[in-house]
């Protein structure tokens, strides 16, 4: 079965890069286009975060060709309250977000969380499935060698929506910096909003598709925070592991503060995950499912 992927956006969309492209080397007969009209020989297309009008003119026609629709999610964007959604539907795009969930024969998510959240707004009469952010190991072969310094690095990266996440840990890292002398790297897209400065060395690094890993790979640990019981997928996390970096996500003094004391301790960890991420978040697992989810809707 040839599958066709219709991209939400490019390379630099994180939701692209890694639901798209780190997926499609691993796939069997796949192709991916922002283009509908270049998938009309696929028999299953992923509508990838598509549904405006002219995406739903296209997946009925898809759907009279016989041709397996799938919509793909990683963000409650029906829920135009929900702090931190990107792009949120509009008056204007409302209904055909709904058509588009009418029109699918099933409905992918990101996350458990996000895909409950669905359930709860529109009950379970949709046919749904998860299938996680994974991560191309191919692209991330590169492994951190730690060590002791004089002045550490903690690293953060990610979009100008997700900057001022910082701010619910600058208390735990400025309380961190008064024993452990460190730099905090803000590793984001051109046009994010920077934040005031700390009480500690901070410095904007630009982001871009080509020195992202060896920013990263610059930095003894990086952070990730976000919200309790967040719907978002952990892909900042699995890429900083994959590059044998430990990733703090919660209790951030504490945590931090240990990594950084133990370079044994960075880098046991950073060993015990890369057998995690080839079990459980290779981007081959991803391709995998996808296909097995086109076969078995095939068959129905």
């Amino acid at each position: 079965m040839r599958i066709g992927f219709l991209k939400h956006g490019s390379s630099i969309s994180a939701s692209t890069r890694v639901r798209v492209d780190f997926v499609l080397p691993y796939m069997s007969n796949a192709i991916a286009s922002n283009e509908a009209d270049n998938l009309s020989e696929c028999q299953a297309i992923v509508f990838q975060k598509r549904y405006k009008e002219q995406d739903c003119y296209w997946a009925k026609y898809f759907k009279k060709c016989n041709k397996i629709v799938i919509f793909d999610l990683t963000d409650p964007v029906w829920d135009k309250d929900y702090p931190g959604v990107y792009f949120p539907i509009t008056k204007d795009s409302e209904e055909y977000f709904y058509m588009m969930c009418q029109l699918a024969d099933c409905i992918t998510f990101c996350t458990p969380k996000l895909e409950e959240m669905f359930i709860e707004t529109f009950s379970d009469r949709f046919n749904t499935k998860v299938i996680p952010d994974r991560i191309d190991l191919a692209k991330h072969k590169p492994k951190k060698k730690h060590k002791k310094r004089e002045q550490y690095i903690i690293g953060w990266h990610g979009t100008k929506f997700n900057v001022p996440m910082l701010d619910f840990i600058r208390e735990d890292l400025e309380m961190l910096y008064k024993e452990i002398p460190f730099q905090l790297n803000i590793i984001h897209e051109r046009g994010a909003k920077q934040l005031d400065l700390f009480n500690f060395p901070s410095l904007y690094k630009e982001w871009s598709l080509d020195t992202i890993n060896r920013e990263l790979l610059q930095c003894d640990i990086t952070v990730n925070p976000h919200p309790e019981n967040s719907y978002k997928s952990n892909n900042k996390t699995i890429k900083s592991w994959a590059l044998g970096i430990p990733c703090v996500e919660e209790n951030f003094y504490e945590n931090c503060r240990n990594y950084l004391l133990s370079e044994k301790l960075r880098s046991d960890m950073a060993i015990g995950w890369a057998v995690k991420i080839k079990n459980f978040y290779d981007s081959k697992i991803s391709a995998k499912e996808i296909e097995e989810l086109c076969n078995a809707l095939r068959k129905v």
